[in-house]
């Protein structure tokens, strides 16, 4: 599973803000700005959210955690993240709990890495 969560996320941004731009249309920096920091307010609370249910190996939070982040990652871009979470959800929809703990470890990497990123697009977060 390491093997193939990693060989998912080669390559792909950890932001994308052409996902943004498909999404809702031509917008403006300002716009940009106010959405990334939106998505960062919203998905931070999941985010800690699905870090606790981790710790605490709740399958029916982590399902639901990681459902809800797949889908607002994605449509702001954060590709990575979402592929995470997909992974996650697919994991624990498997019951494949000795999965788990490998992708955990990514949970606080790519999270932060996000930050960084949407700190680096709006000067703002983090």
């Amino acid at each position: 599973m390491t093997d193939s969560f990693e060989s998912s996320i080669r390559g792909m941004p950890v932001l994308d803000l052409q996902v943004l731009q498909s999404f809702y249309g031509s917008l403006s920096e300002e716009d940009i700005e106010a959405v990334l920091l939106r998505f960062y307010q919203e998905a931070s609370l999941y985010h800690q959210r699905l870090s606790r249910a981790l710790a605490m190996q709740n399958v029916m939070d982590i399902i639901q955690m990681a459902h809800k982040l797949k889908s607002m990652a994605a449509m702001t871009g954060a590709q990575q993240y979402s592929t995470l979470c997909i992974h996650i959800e697919r994991m624990m929809r498997e019951d494949a709990l000795d999965e788990l703990e490998m992708l955990a470890s990514y949970v606080p990497l790519l999270w932060q890495q996000l930050e960084q990123s949407i700190q680096a697009q709006t000067g703002k977060a983090g």
